[in-house]
């Protein structure tokens, strides 16, 4: 139970994540309304099931913690239990019925900035998917992989890279985390099909009763069509199994892409703060002519620096970075305030040609504007090698990103880093963003504290993400993260925005403003929930839906820490 990575060095962050979380001098909780003497009739159950080695409790539940918890004490676990096959999931799952337990699933638990593999409710018991890592299928024809949730994108690479296979997956900014959990819970990467929510061929799902439900053409018995096509016959599902309670997915497939024979990446440099607008615009207007094919990423300077050197390298003065300190590190950079990365992909005539179009956009809306490009072709009529490339565009995993964390660590080497993400829906127009990031800048710097944005950009929306980078061990900094995120979503609130992803500390705020008609959207899913999970023990409050038969404690089984 303690090694994740046979990778010595993905296990290394693992440990570096997970055993810097502050904890109270007494960690212990019960599930909700079960004493001692049931849950040790529980865990016993448990332990029949999947081996006592794979049971955690006590010590061994630092791996299903919050790694970079805002409130120490809150939403935490009281066991952990860890199957390989879909039958165990089902033993699981007959347990928590018979019992009342509540279970929080989580494939490699590496949902980092939103929680990571812990419980919205304390005392629930992880069911943690991450020895399920059986690679089943890869369809080099059909484009598509076939795959359990505890693998990872670090070795779906290195089975496609051994058998030369030449797919390249969607693969997000750390590729130690699951492909199925990434996926259901709308993560995207950063190739063609790095939408990959939109590409799911179908799924195999655990339902609460036990029963197994396979969605798309495979819920056909034996068909040749199974993972070519998601439709169903009637209502669409699949949906309601993306950052759900309503069902344990087992099973995911889900398209990659074709290796091209060209390739292309390009980017953007945005001199100005208000140079946002028309960058946004330019990739909207771009998208919209069938140009752009990966969606395009914006970042400001803090962000893509910190995945260099932490912030006190750059200023040693306390709070937001000093204008003569962002144009040291333009210099530095050799690029402005804003960077736009965006790629383009087929034959070499293709990317030309969407080049062309790109640099004539973008010269139209900002004189002027510096740009980069690198052109890759494959040799000896071969696509291109995405090592050659080596970004998360041409499917390459990386842990690069994780530095981030550490950006505002002192300088005497102690600390220890972490960030929690708002993540918002916007409308893919300029002003929209300009506005919004005004307000967003305006939250953070009064709390001292730079804002660190990353955009995500698609044909019509924005994934607006700003992230709260903090030292997790020191309670001031733990607190400032409260007040940041309550006021970016107070705001969001106020100017019609809402999160499409969350912390679990704030997953009932979030599923709050989406208030039209009472709240229907909510109580029409509950009403699924209800009949779906009568005893209610799957994931309860998650993404702030709760059971009819809501499993309390006193104080929702959280601690309290002065810390």
């Amino acid at each position: 139970m303690v090694e994740f990575y046979a990778d010595p060095t993905l296990q290394k962050h693992h440990n570096a994540a997970f055993q810097t979380v502050p904890v109270l001098a007494e960690q212990f909780v019960l599930p909700p309304g079960l004493d001692k003497v049931t849950f040790e009739s529980v865990l016993n159950a448990l332990r029949e099931i999947v081996g006592t080695q794979n049971v955690a409790v006590g010590a061994a539940l630092q791996n299903f913690r919050d790694p970079y918890p805002l409130v120490v004490g809150e939403h935490q676990p009281s066991a952990a239990a860890c199957p390989t096959t879909v039958e165990e999931i089902q033993g699981i799952l007959k347990v928590a019925n018979q019992f009342g337990v509540p279970l929080w699933v989580c494939s490699q638990g590496k949902n980092f900035g939103y929680g990571g593999p812990a419980p919205k409710q304390s005392g629930s018991i992880v069911l943690s998917l991450h020895r399920m890592n059986r690679i089943i299928e890869v369809n080099e024809k059909f484009a598509y992989v076939l795959v359990e949730p505890g693998v990872t994108f670090f070795q779906l690479d290195e089975y496609l890279r051994a058998r030369n296979i030449p797919l390249w997956v969607g693969v997000p900014a750390l590729g130690w985390g699951s492909v199925v959990g990434n996926t259901v819970d709308r993560g995207h990467g950063y190739t063609i099909s790095g939408d990959r929510q939109h590409g799911i061929r179908s799924l195999e799902v655990v339902l609460p009763s036990g029963e197994v439900m396979r969605t798309g053409q495979w819920a056909v018995s034996d068909s040749p069509s199974a993972h070519t096509c998601s439709n169903n016959f009637g209502p669409q599902v699949d949906g309601l199994f993306l950052q759900t309670n309503l069902g344990v997915v087992s099973k995911l497939a889900v398209s990659v892409d074709l290796a091209p024979p060209a390739f292309m990446s390009v980017k953007l440099h945005g001199q100005r703060v208000e140079d946002i607008e028309a960058i946004v615009d330019c990739m909207q207007q771009l998208w919209l002519e069938g140009i752009m094919q990966n969606h395009g990423m914006i970042t400001n300077i803090n962000h893509f620096a910190s995945h260099d050197v932490p912030k006190h390298e750059h200023q040693s003065e306390a709070g937001p970075l000093l204008p003569e300190t962002i144009a040291k590190m333009k210099e530095k950079y050799h690029t402005g305030y804003w960077r736009c990365m965006l790629d383009l992909y087929g034959t070499r005539e293709m990317v030309l040609a969407r080049f062309s179009r790109v640099e004539a956009v973008f010269a139209a809306a900002i004189p002027g504007m510096q740009l980069e490009k690198t052109l890759f072709e494959g040799v000896n009529g071969k696509p291109v090698d995405a090592l050659t490339i080596g970004t998360l565009s041409a499917g390459v995993p990386s842990m690069v990103p994780i530095k981030l964390a550490d950006y505002n660590l002192p300088a005497d080497g102690t600390g220890a880093g972490g960030h929690i993400d708002t993540t918002l829906v916007l409308p893919a127009d300029g002003k929209t963003v300009s506005k919004w990031f005004a307000q967003a800048k305006k939250i953070m710097e009064d709390e001292g504290v730079d804002p660190f944005i990353g955009c995500h950009v698609f044909p019509h929306h924005i994934l607006f993400v700003q992230e709260y980078v903090f030292d997790k061990t020191q309670a001031a900094h733990r607190e400032r993260g409260c007040k940041v995120v309550d006021s970016l979503l107070a705001a969001a609130k106020k100017s019609g925005f809402a999160n499409y992803r969350s912390h679990v500390q704030h997953m009932d705020t979030v599923q709050g403003m989406y208030d039209f008609n009472d709240h229907i959207y909510r109580r029409f899913v509950e009403t699924l929930k209800n009949a779906l999970d009568p005893q209610g023990i799957l994931a309860p409050g998650k993404q702030g839906i709760w059971p009819r038969k809501t499993l309390t404690t006193q104080g929702n089984g959280n601690l309290t820490s002065s810390a």
